[in-house]
């Protein structure tokens, strides 16, 4: 409860602080007089704000088109909502600059104007979210097969189907796979959002990604929010091999699926040791791992150990290079899709937020995920479909 209490306290804070330096601004600069007026420029936005709450739980209770309408309609507010305290930020910034420089200015067309940023950028964040890229990145392995020389193995991570991102998000994904031909296909988690429970329409198009291979799956955190029940059962009934802290060897390359760590685990170190003994140390292996962090994590008697993969995250990947891990496969940080979570995400991983990156023989790439949570908008990242090539180190 304690720990409860000293998150929501910061986060009720800092939404009203938001919403009051809103309601300032407007009052402010187009001197609003009225009582009823400056009530209805406080409280219409935080009620907007705070209905996302009621949005999420009808929901979780009475999922139809309705109830996904709205909580998409609020999430779209969230997103234009945190634009918004950007462009007023820049608005005081402006003001500043001019009354330092001595200069007379119009501030309801500087607040017009920043208001119109807001809108564009959030539109502009929208197109992007939706328009996937593919990226491309080569990784030398020591001693890899010939079989493997070249090949092309697709990692896709943090789609989040469910109430934003449906069946015809994951068919335009499906689709743009399928034109990359791959050998493998590699998903690291948080296929889904979690936020509801009846997933059985994302079967058939799922069932539609191949690559030569196979196409394996490791569960993320947000699978764990639906108790995993759901999103297993509908993962059961296509092709995709679910790796839970199992090995895989396909042509002498071993593909090695970690499960997110669950909050009823007392010590995912135990079930890390039991996985460490499967790896041949000997063969080039691949680690399938939701959190760009390490895999040996130890809990306490609450279960508290994924608050190491979120705020605190071990990033020195000993359990990875003690096993002979040369490709470590990560997702969850959406590379903070939006400005300011975008430096958030870059602090708190200490890099390792995006991207390629190699130490020694080890390499982790950081997908910037295919998909979005939350707002459904980048506008300081992009949705991705990575693919890595594989060539032998000389």
């Amino acid at each position: 409860m304690p720990g409860i209490v000293l998150f929501v306290l910061p986060f009720v804070a800092g939404i009203l602080g938001a919403h009051f330096l809103l309601y300032y601004t407007v009052v402010h600069f187009f001197s609003v007089g009225s009582s009823a007026a400056r009530l209805l420029v406080f409280f219409v936005p935080f009620a907007l704000t705070m209905s996302i709450v009621i949005a999420i739980a009808l929901l979780m209770t009475h999922r139809n088109t309705a109830t996904q309408i709205i909580v998409h309609a609020e999430m779209i507010w969230i997103g234009f909502f945190i634009n918004l305290l950007m462009a007023i930020a820049g608005v005081w910034l402006f003001r500043l600059l001019f009354n330092v420089a001595g200069l007379q200015v119009d501030m309801r067309a500087v607040c017009f104007a920043g208001l119109a940023a807001a809108l564009l950028l959030t539109a502009w964040g929208m197109f992007n979210a939706i328009s996937p890229k593919i990226t491309e990145e080569t990784v030398l392995i020591n001693n890899l097969p010939d079989a493997w020389r070249g090949k092309k193995i697709v990692h896709l991570s943090d789609v989040h189907l469910g109430p934003i991102r449906q069946v015809p998000y994951l068919e335009k994904v499906v689709a743009m796979v399928d034109e990359i031909d791959p050998d493998l296909i590699l998903i690291t988690g948080d296929l889904f959002d979690g936020m509801s429970g009846n997933l059985d329409r994302f079967v058939s198009p799922l069932s539609k990604l191949h690559a030569k291979r196979g196409v394996y799956f490791a569960t993320g955190n947000h699978e764990g929010y639906l108790k995993l029940t759901a999103p297993l059962t509908a993962i059961r009934k296509t092709h995709i091999r679910i790796l839970d802290n199992e090995v895989e060897s396909i042509d002498g390359l071993q593909i090695v699926g970690v499960s997110f760590p669950e909050h009823d685990k007392k010590d995912d170190s135990k079930e890390a040791l039991r996985l460490g003994k499967m790896i041949d140390k000997d063969m080039p292996s691949i680690l399938m791992f939701h959190t760009p962090t390490d895999v040996s994590v130890s809990a306490d008697d609450r279960g508290q150990q994924q608050n190491k993969t979120y705020f605190a995250p071990n990033i020195d990947f000993t359990f990875a290079k003690a096993n002979g891990i040369d490709l470590q496969l990560s997702g969850h940080t959406h590379q903070g899709q939006f400005f300011p979570f975008t430096l958030l995400t870059h602090f708190i991983f200490k890099g390792y937020d995006y991207g390629l990156h190699v130490n020694g023989d080890f390499h982790i790439y950081v997908t910037s995920g295919t998909g979005t949570w939350g707002p459904p908008m980048r506008t300081h990242s992009k949705s991705e479909i990575a693919v890595i090539k594989l060539f032998p180190k000389k």
